[in-house]
């Protein structure tokens, strides 16, 4: 062993474990496992692009649809440890650890799902899709693709979790389910319900939550996308709007 070696003064390794969130492993023989390994890993990229929009949209609807999205990862948590179902390949590699039972990247797919054709129903009554003629066709040609979009990229998530042997076909059934049934309930609370009936207690609370979002301004204080103002800045702001309102 050479006098230079860099392993020659260090201390032993404790034991180590490999972080599961994006470790995934595939069959290098197979034509479809890179693109199938992405695909497994797209539901985990969705929260990078929720984060991005938020900087630059700022819309609520956004955070709702992130906080959503967490709320449903932590419901497949508990449904996991509830049912307690073992992943196939038990023992195999790193495919075997954890329980299997339901698939939460299935289930954050099926979420998904559920909340987009939600969104697109309700498109007209937030006033951005009550064009007719051409650009009305457009639209409707337009949302038509990415609601098939969407329900066959979620499908596609969901065979690359049996491809990768890393859920069963029941496994991967419930955990879609669990997430169609969590986005649409959590859309009709969150979305269907303040929109159609803005004065209930539902529509109540949003108005508040909206008011305190826009109140907080732009990320890190300064006004990126729609935001008007930094922190702090857009309650002030939102007041003075109010007040030029009222002398209109």
């Amino acid at each position: 062993m050479s006098s230079l070696d860099p392993n020659k003064s260090l201390p032993p390794l404790p034991p180590l474990k490999s972080f599961s969130l994006t470790h995934i492993l595939y069959d290098p023989t197979h034509p479809l496992s890179i693109p199938l390994t992405l695909l497994s890993l797209s539901p985990i990229f969705l929260f990078v692009s929720y984060f991005t929009l938020l900087i630059f949209t700022r819309r609520l609807t956004i955070l709702l649809l992130a906080t959503g999205q967490v709320g449903n990862e932590v419901l497949s948590w508990l449904l996991k440890r509830l049912l307690k179902g073992d992943r196939p390949y038990m023992g195999h590699g790193e495919v075997g650890t954890g329980y299997g039972m339901p698939s939460s990247h299935s289930q954050a797919a099926g979420f998904l799902v559920a909340w987009g054709i939600g969104y697109v129903l309700t498109l007209a009554s937030r006033g951005t899709s009550r064009d007719g003629g051409k650009l009305g066709m457009v639209r409707k040609i337009r949302n038509g693709i990415y609601v098939v979009g969407l329900i066959l990229w979620s499908l596609a998530v969901c065979y690359s979790r049996w491809h990768l042997h890393y859920h069963t076909p029941f496994q991967i059934v419930v955990g879609y389910s669990a997430g169609l049934i969590t986005g649409g309930v959590f859309f009709w609370l969150t979305e269907y319900i303040p929109i159609y009936h803005p004065q209930s207690p539902l529509g109540q609370i949003r108005k508040r939550i909206e008011y305190l979002w826009e109140g907080v301004g732009g990320v890190g204080g300064w006004e990126l996308g729609d935001a008007k103002g930094g922190w702090g800045e857009g309650w002030l702001l939102l007041g003075k709007e109010v007040k030029e309102k009222k002398t209109k």
